[in-house]
């Protein structure tokens, strides 16, 4: 049997057109997965940019971190309550602009770490300018202390008190603190 050339080119043709068609088959149930995966690569790449950057960061993080650690206060571990030291020294900043602290209440003592925090509410009053001095005072002793929130009202009429109430966060550390003892000399 002899197979002429159009028999031919009609077989390849056939066998390309079958071909063609199960690749389209198969390609067209993949591209919805190859599309999900590409975005999945796009995805993990952004992350793993951000992650690198984020490592970088970690040494600059930590010296800050140290630099700000040593401007905190530090109590004894041994200390129960630390939250008297703070009120008096809360109260000895008010006092040296004139604002009148009524009434202080302290929260319960939060550690994360090496770092506590311990909240203040404290009642006041006095005039606006011993306000601002006392908040800019508070501000200038770096990150031992935050007013997180601040409420204000008058006191009377053309009396230019105000009076209010606030939280004071104070952040401090705790460490082992070693008392140099005498050593008696023995005979």
């Amino acid at each position: 049997m002899k197979i002429t050339q159009r028999e031919m080119t009609l077989g390849v043709l056939t066998l390309a057109a079958i071909l063609s068609g199960l690749t389209w088959y198969i390609v067209d149930g993949k591209s919805e997965e190859w599309t999900a995966k590409a975005n999945e690569i796009k995805t993990l790449e952004q992350q793993i940019s951000y992650y690198k950057n984020a490592i970088k960061m970690q040494k600059n993080w930590s010296e800050e971190l140290n630099t700000l650690q040593t401007n905190l206060r530090v109590f004894d571990t041994n200390k129960k309550s630390v939250s008297p030291e703070l009120m008096k020294t809360i109260k000895s900043i008010a006092n040296k602009y004139e604002l009148d602290i009524t009434r202080s209440q302290p929260y319960d003592e939060k550690p994360t770490g090496d770092l506590f925090e311990l909240g203040i509410n404290c009642t006041w009053q006095g005039k606006l300018a011993a306000m601002v001095e006392f908040l800019t005072d508070l501000q200038k002793q770096g990150v031992r202390y935050d007013v997180r929130t601040l409420n204000v009202k008058p006191v009377g009429k053309n009396t230019g008190k105000l009076t209010g109430n606030m939280v004071i966060q104070c952040a401090y550390t705790r460490k082992p603190i070693e008392t140099k003892k005498e050593k008696i000399p023995q005979p």
